[in-house]
């Protein structure tokens, strides 16, 4: 099958997202003997002008995608977070390629502001879309097509760490792109009553807007040498956009694979409800910052039983959670229309009324 995959783009950040979860994708396609074309909107789009400016490119670059699928003829196109295609662009890709299937991922969670609307607007015009968010939350981005959960995933190629078997000397990690902007971010305040609580551990944040952020090669070398890794995801973006329940369920940051990817042992908190994927005895779930720091502690204290859940939680991410799954799931639901493979995640389509 030939495969396209429109979105992303690894020119404006100089590869140091070389890991994301498209880059990724593509490579379980390739393994499954598929073959994958990337577009890379964003950066067709700067190029497309001489003041590479990515509004500027827009027409450019969906004349570009048009003249590629053309000459590829995709079978099946992933759209990912390609917020640069046009509806009328989908539509002629429709026309011209009648016998393709057309699907949208997104791992951004639903309550960032514009994304359900962005998602929404063109899932009448996709066979499906994925998000990395379960539950009743995906009739959200519907539009009268089936939604579907499709989790955070490793890739044995890029998450090479075993920090379960290494010599770590890091004993917390965390790492994201920013807090939230308007302030009051929860996890600000979580990451101070750590510091506040266990003064004496190796601790190194990096937070983009604060620090620069951590990212490329050293981003994944780093949490092969980090014993335990805070798996913070978003809950809110200002003030008034605030993550309700079903907005949480089984979501989680891509920080998840990294951590657990590379051996690392991670710390959930339990609202996000990620034990319907791994058990107590792959990741360490809290219900507090207080039980947080608690159990940060414990773990630092007790290296065995720290190395065992992290190992489990590692072949479980390698095992169940990985780019080949990912991939053989998408093909599944849009080609085969049955699923090939006993998931561990839940695989029900929602479909808005």
């Amino acid at each position: 099958m030939r495969v396209m995959i429109v979105g992303g783009n690894q020119m404006k950040y100089s590869a140091s997202r070389y890991y994301d979860y498209a880059n990724k994708l593509g490579n379980g396609f390739i393994r499954n003997n598929h073959t994958v074309v990337r577009f890379f909107d964003r950066d067709v789009a700067r190029l497309a002008n001489v003041f590479r400016s990515r509004k500027l490119g827009v027409t450019g670059a969906n004349k570009k995608l048009l003249e590629q699928a053309a000459s590829f003829q995709p079978d099946l196109f992933v759209f990912f977070h390609a917020d640069v295609i046009r509806m009328e662009t989908l539509q002629r890709l429709r026309e011209n390629h009648p016998k393709a299937k057309l699907a949208q991922l997104s791992i951004d969670p639903l309550f960032i502001p514009g994304n359900v609307a962005r998602l929404c607007a063109k899932s009448r015009l996709m066979d499906a879309t994925f998000l990395t968010t379960a539950g009743a939350g995906l009739k959200k981005v519907s539009g009268g097509k089936p939604a579907y959960y499709i989790p955070n995933i490793t890739d044995p190629s890029m998450e090479t760490g075993r920090a379960f078997d290494a010599k770590c000397d890091i004993n917390l990690i965390f790492a994201c792109g920013s807090f939230d902007r308007e302030g009051g971010d929860p996890r600000k305040a979580t990451l101070d009553l750590i510091r506040e609580r266990l003064p004496d551990i190796n601790f190194p944040h990096h937070v983009d807007i604060e620090t620069g952020g951590l990212w490329g090669a050293e981003h994944m070398d780093t949490m092969a040498r980090s014993k335990c890794g805070l798996n913070l995801s978003r809950e809110r973006e200002g003030p008034l956009s605030i993550g309700k329940p079903e907005d949480l369920y089984i979501y989680s940051s891509d920080r998840v694979s990294y951590l657990t990817g590379n051996g690392v042992l991670a710390f959930t908190h339990r609202k996000y409800d990620l034990e319907k994927l791994f058990t107590p005895e792959e990741m360490v779930f809290y219900d507090s910052n207080d039980d947080l720091v608690d159990k940060i502690a414990h773990f630092l204290e007790n290296d065995g039983a720290r190395r065992e859940i992290a190992r489990n939680g590692w072949e479980k991410a390698h095992r169940d959670l990985n780019e080949r799954l990912a991939a053989q799931y998408i093909f599944d639901v849009l080609v085969r229309e049955e699923l090939s493979h006993p998931y561990i995640w839940p695989t029900e389509p929602f479909v808005s009324t």
